[in-house]
């Protein structure tokens, strides 16, 4: 038997590598995990599509969530496969949690810079890391 040492070796070890991780791709070998942040929502992971519209100093959020039903009747409760709710930050502040798909009206918010957030939220209130982000000014 011949010995490889050196480069050659190296080289060959790279290309079996290679050559075993594409072979165990193929074959249906790769992680397709969709758990986010350990949550409850299985299957088709939840998203939210959501516009702002600004009238002076009120913000008018409507907001379509999909791959998860939002369960204001759970709101609190023990996570449940596929329920949820929203948080509504301003600023890093939580202003409201919304439990329905109804549109949301912020009003009053002071003239400046601001950073509005929708983020979804287990039962329980954990994150599930699916979040819509708008950054509005206020004029005077």
């Amino acid at each position: 038997m011949r010995k490889i040492s050196g480069k050659r070796s190296f080289v060959l070890m790279l290309l079996l590598i290679f050559a075993c991780s594409g072979a165990l791709t193929a074959c249906g070998f790769q992680n397709k995990s969709e758990q986010v942040g350990g949550s409850a929502v299985s299957g088709a992971a939840p998203t939210i599509d959501a516009t702002l519209t600004q009238e002076g100093t009120s913000a008018v959020i409507s907001y379509k969530v999909s791959n998860l039903k939002i369960a204001g009747d759970s709101m609190g409760a023990a996570p449940k496969q596929g329920e949820g709710h929203l948080h509504i930050y301003v600023d890093g502040v939580q202003k409201a949690m919304l439990k329905t798909d109804a549109p949301v009206r912020l009003e009053n918010i002071p003239p400046g810079k601001h950073t509005i957030k929708l983020s979804l939220q287990q039962n329980d209130h954990v994150p599930l890391n699916v979040e819509k982000v708008f950054d509005v000014t206020i004029k005077k």
